[in-house]
């Protein structure tokens, strides 16, 4: 009796001859520059505890990634990415890690894709203790170049994540609020969703109360600070007269209209969607991307201030290796990671069928201490999908 034939699963693949070589070639001349630009290089296990990974990755990547239960019973994952594997590294070792410290890796990660593939080979690099716009564009460079000496004059496009959260940051919202408009920057600029459909989804989010706008607290956001503390105060006048345990009057009224403001009104939401889909939308020269951001940002009455770290990133970049005409700032780009908080940026190529993303990677400063660090520390990184490229560089050869 013969068995089935058991097939490869969807989505691996078996290398072998000239695309082995190319893809080994590859990796060996990316490692070396990354050597020689003074990354020191690191292995991190394929299997890790599913909670470093799911933290503070978002359901985005949490839903793509192959976790179970080993015969111990510990929840773990393969492997998708390196980079909090880098940092679990960091915060064991950091007592004898001088700052900044520079991380190179290589190999193999597992996230679950039905239309690609699901074993992918990353090669990266990661600064842990690189606060500053310098380090930004070390970094930026070190990608781009590194993507050329492989063959590839792949297009630089550069968000900023950091501006967009500054700016939700004068709406006052919860970090649920925030990270679900960041989380939909991408669909706003392609219009795949647009605000009234966002609105509805907030509110089954709870992100926003559907029925703000038929109680007597919805025209709070509508009057000053003032007016809604004597508003609050004549409500409560009577009911908490003299103090409550250890709360004052005014503690509680403070407390109630940080609830009231928490919950977010409708108006204001629609007007941080509003503001996000504008910026969302901008695209080209830094020069043009600034000033139209500056005139969205005026409109709406807030402090253009918060785009003075893209100005300096645009500043300095124009001072790099990387040719202006190879740069596009693209607000809208947010790389679907919650843990990015600055810069971040994609590495494009140009296949017969369109562009394609060769790599990217970001700013992400708080991400040491949400894996267990005791403090923030300032880091950044990026990553080559090696087999990207070798579609794109044979796809070239075969033309």
């Amino acid at each position: 009796m013969t068995g089935r034939q058991i097939e490869r699963l969807p989505g691996m693949q078996d290398l072998i001859g000239d695309r082995y070589v190319l893809l080994a070639d590859m990796l060996e001349s990316a490692r070396a520059y990354l050597s020689q630009s003074g990354y020191s290089s690191i292995d991190t296990p394929l299997l890790e505890e599913a909670e470093l990974f799911v933290r503070k990755s978002g359901g985005e990547l949490a839903s793509r990634m192959y976790t179970f239960s080993d015969p111990g019973g510990h929840e773990v994952g393969l492997r998708p990415e390196f980079t909090p594997s880098v940092i679990r590294h960091y915060i064991r070792e950091q007592r004898g890690l001088s700052l900044p410290a520079r991380f190179q890796y290589a190999g193999p990660v597992f996230r679950f894709d039905p239309e690609g593939y699901r074993q992918q080979t990353q090669v990266g690099a990661e600064i842990v203790g690189g606060a500053g716009v310098d380090f930004d564009v070390e970094v930026l460079e070190l990608a781009w170049t590194g993507l050329k000496k492989l063959g590839v004059d792949a297009e630089l496009r550069i968000g900023h994540l950091g501006v967009v959260q500054s700016l939700l940051g004068s709406y006052q919202f919860s970090e649920a609020a925030n990270l679900f408009i960041i989380g939909n920057l991408t669909a706003l600029k392609s219009d795949a969703t647009d605000a009234q459909e966002l609105m509805e989804r907030a509110g089954t989010l709870g992100l926003v109360d559907a029925e703000q706008t038929q109680d007597g607290l919805s025209s709070m956001d509508r009057v000053s600070s003032e007016d809604a503390q004597r508003f609050v105060r004549g409500v409560l006048q009577g009911s908490i007269a003299t103090p409550i345990g250890r709360r004052t009057t005014e503690r509680i009224v403070a407390r109630l209209l940080r609830k009231v403001e928490a919950a977010g009104s409708q108006g204001a939401l629609q007007d941080a969607f509003a503001l996000a889909s504008a910026l969302a939308r901008l695209e080209g020269p830094a020069s043009a991307v600034l000033d139209q951001a500056r005139h969205i940002v005026s409109e709406r009455g807030l402090s253009a201030s918060a785009l003075d770290g893209l100005g300096a990133l645009a500043d300095a970049l124009s001072q790099s290796e990387v040719p202006d005409d190879r740069i596009v700032f693209d607000l809208g780009l947010a790389r679907g990671f919650a843990y990015y908080t600055g810069a971040v940026f994609e590495l494009v190529g140009r296949a017969g069928d369109g562009p394609v993303s060769l790599g990217g990677g970001g700013r992400y400063d708080g991400l040491v201490r949400t894996l267990g660090g005791d403090e923030d520390v300032p880091a950044l990184g990026f990553a080559y999908t090696l087999d990207r490229v070798v579609d794109l560089l044979t796809a070239r050869i075969d033309e």
